[in-house]
């Protein structure tokens, strides 16, 4: 398995997609309980602001992989050990359901987050097209998380689930992960972001070429530029400067 310390304190997964999903389906057959966080330019701002954020990707427990360009560049500019591609999480949740599909796998699947159906809009979708695969359930990520977290963890466990994808935007799907993975009985946990929202329909993907550039951000901003400009705009310029930071003081 290819993974190194990069320009975090902890090893950054650096691999292939299809090595990260035949880690996955491995850890998950035998029972190794294990969280799986990805970073792009907009975690590794929280990763530097957000000290309990922060905490959460260096346990070494936690596999963390790179889904964005941004990271990739950084790490070809800084000259340190730089990810075979970029594993974005949407393609990831695909390919997975497909690889599982395919093997008739008996692992049962949970998805939670989005607002309203659209968990349940992703589970439908998928289990018409990935026949083989146990989609068993889907609950919306706007609950209370004080105070209904257990009822929904224990729903999940319930239900005798081993991959949960949890999306409720980073850094927050981090942290309740974390705070309750002790009570989460599911081998595998992959937060996911917005992904949910991609397979319900409710969002476009950026063509194939400007993800490839990654400029998938681009895309993202002229779909929704009131809600995202801070972040793709301010947030770029400020990575760029960290990185830039990170360089001169090597």
């Amino acid at each position: 398995m290819s993974r190194i310390k990069t320009f975090i304190d902890n090893e950054v997964f650096l691999g292939s997609q299809r090595e990260l999903l035949q880690i996955i389906i491995n850890h998950t057959r035998d029972k190794k309980k294990k969280a799986y966080y990805a970073i792009n330019a907009d975690c590794m701002l929280h990763y530097w602001n957000d000290e309990a954020y922060r905490n959460i990707i260096n346990q070494r427990e936690n596999l963390i992989y790179v889904d964005g360009m941004g990271v990739i560049y950084a790490q070809r500019f800084l000259n340190i050990p730089t990810a075979a591609q970029r594993i974005a999480t949407t393609d990831l949740f695909p390919a997975l359901m497909a690889e599982l599909n395919e093997r008739k796998s008996p692992f049962k699947i949970f998805l939670l987050g989005g607002k309203d159906d659209t968990a349940e809009k992703v589970r439908k979708n998928f289990s018409k097209k990935y026949p083989n695969v146990e989609i068993v359930g889907a609950y919306n990520g706007y609950f209370d998380k004080k105070e209904e977290s257990k009822k929904v963890i224990s729903h999940i466990n319930d239900l005798e689930v081993d991959i949960l994808f949890v999306g409720f935007g980073n850094p927050l799907q981090e942290k309740w992960v974390d705070e309750h993975f002790h009570l989460i009985e599911a081998s595998t946990v992959l937060t996911c972001g917005g992904l949910f929202d991609y397979y319900s329909n409710h969002v476009k993907r950026a063509p194939i070429a400007m993800q490839k550039i990654g400029f998938e951000w681009l895309y993202r901003l002229l779909q929704e530029p009131k809600r995202l400009y801070k972040r793709y705009l301010f947030g770029n310029i400020k990575y760029i400067l960290k990185v830039l930071t990170l360089k001169l003081v090597k």
